[in-house]
């Protein structure tokens, strides 16, 4: 071997190591050189942009997988794929989706409520009024003329269950209130609800039904009083007197409901009341009306009521009901009720307002604070402004921002603290 060779053992690997640059000496980081903080953000905010279109075209496809479900050959696919279109019409509204389905959605719900199942029945009745919401004003006549009969020929159905008939008493008195400018379509709903709850009006002797279609059928109804309460408060008051003098059924009648063995029905009569006293009652008046010295003895036995043979909890909510319709009856004063939706508030401040809002809050759910920034027949239904608020300043940025933020935050610590540290060097030197 010649003098000054170094031998390498072939256990021995060669080195291949590059010599490092002075910019990795100098610890730069060469890896995104080029982009920019604002660039890095704009990137970031069109890829939230994109994913959110996706997502929502994800959506959109699911509600028209669901919408094709409602052809299925099985009526039991048939009523899942209507609970389902409830849910996620809950969820969002895509109000434009169904621009070129607003005929064949009316003829599939108006089909179903007529011939279909129990189970078909009940679900389409349910979905009729956030489905009419989302196609928008612009379809609701069309609409309205096509499901509005199939629900009152459903209420009135005595072959129906109760509970169906309950709910589409309830979904027809919904849309009613939000759609219907019609008030001789208004006062034939009333009158068709009137006819179902008479079933509950004591026996001819003045005795209370205890059994029977009265019972069995007290939360039908219940159901068509509050829906016929709901109408009422659409009337304006010359119509409201001159309605309640008129036809059935008048102020006594609704007070004998205050006896009826039912819970719900008891507590809808005393709603009624309340509202029918608000409609006909002049504000300006210091007259009292001679049906109040009739209602308040069984309002007062109502709001203190002590019976054990009725359940406590049915004793708790009676009590706590009939106060708040007493005080309003001997003071004029209606307890206000402030809701939250979504990012406005909701003021209940008379007692047709209170009825409204619990009926589309029963009916729409949690659609209700999804529907109501973009729905005008639901503002108004609400009492909110035509325009809804800009929304408020997203407070929570992505991981991306809060990164880049931190980022700038500390750069500017660094370069302080580098300022300070010269000032203390040039004091020393000196």
């Amino acid at each position: 071997m010649p003098k000054g060779r170094k031998k390498y053992s072939k256990y021995e690997n060669y080195r291949t190591e590059q010599p490092a640059s002075s910019d990795e000496d100098a610890g730069i980081d060469m890896t995104n050189d080029n982009c920019s903080e604002i660039s890095m953000q704009s990137d970031s905010r069109s890829n939230h942009e994109e994913g959110i279109e996706s997502e929502t075209e994800k959506f959109e496809d699911k509600v028209m997988e669901i919408i094709d479900s409602l052809s299925a050959r099985a009526a039991q696919a048939r009523a899942a794929a209507l609970v389902s279109l409830k849910n996620a019409l809950q969820r969002r509204c895509v109000g434009s989706l169904f621009a070129n389905q607003r005929a064949t959605l009316a003829d599939i719900i108006s089909r179903m409520i007529r011939r279909g199942r129990e189970a078909e029945r009940k679900a389409a009745a349910a979905v009729a009024p956030i489905l009419a919401l989302q196609i928008g004003e612009e379809g609701s006549e069309e609409f309205m003329s096509e499901v509005r009969p199939a629900l009152a020929a459903a209420a009135v159905d005595r072959s129906a269950a109760i509970d169906t008939r309950t709910e589409c008493c309830s979904s027809l008195a919904v849309l009613c209130y939000l759609f219907e400018e019609d008030i001789s379509e208004i006062l034939e709903i009333m009158k068709m609800y009137e006819t179902i709850f008479s079933g509950s009006y004591p026996k001819g002797d003045g005795s209370v039904k205890v059994s029977g279609a009265a019972v069995e059928e007290a939360a039908l109804h219940a159901g068509a009083l509050d829906g016929w309460a709901l109408l009422l408060a659409l009337l304006a008051r010359p119509h409201a007197r001159a309605l309640l003098h008129a036809a059935p059924p008048a102020v006594p009648r609704l007070a004998a409901l205050l006896e009826a063995h039912g819970l719900e029905v008891r507590m809808a009569a005393g709603g009624a009341l309340a509202i029918v006293h608000e409609r006909i009652t002049d504000p300006e008046e210091s007259t009292v009306a001679p049906y109040v010295e009739q209602v308040l003895p069984l309002l007062e036995q109502l709001a203190r009521d002590s019976h054990k043979y009725r359940a406590k909890r049915d004793r708790k909510v009676q009590r706590a009901t009939f106060r708040d319709i007493l005080k309003y009856f001997e003071e004029e004063e209606v307890p206000e009720l402030s809701v939250r939706v979504g990012a406005e508030a909701v003021v209940c401040d008379t007692w047709g307002a209170r009825a409204a809002y619990g009926a589309l809050a029963g009916a729409l759910g949690g659609g209700l604070a999804a529907l109501a920034p973009r729905a005008p027949a639901l503002r108004r239904a609400l009492q909110l402004p035509a325009a809804p608020p800009a929304p408020p300043p997203q407070r929570r940025h992505n991981k991306l921002q809060r990164h880049l933020q931190n980022s700038a935050a500390s750069k500017a610590r660094t370069v302080a603290r580098n300022k300070s540290r010269d000032k203390r060097s040039a004091a020393l030197a000196i």
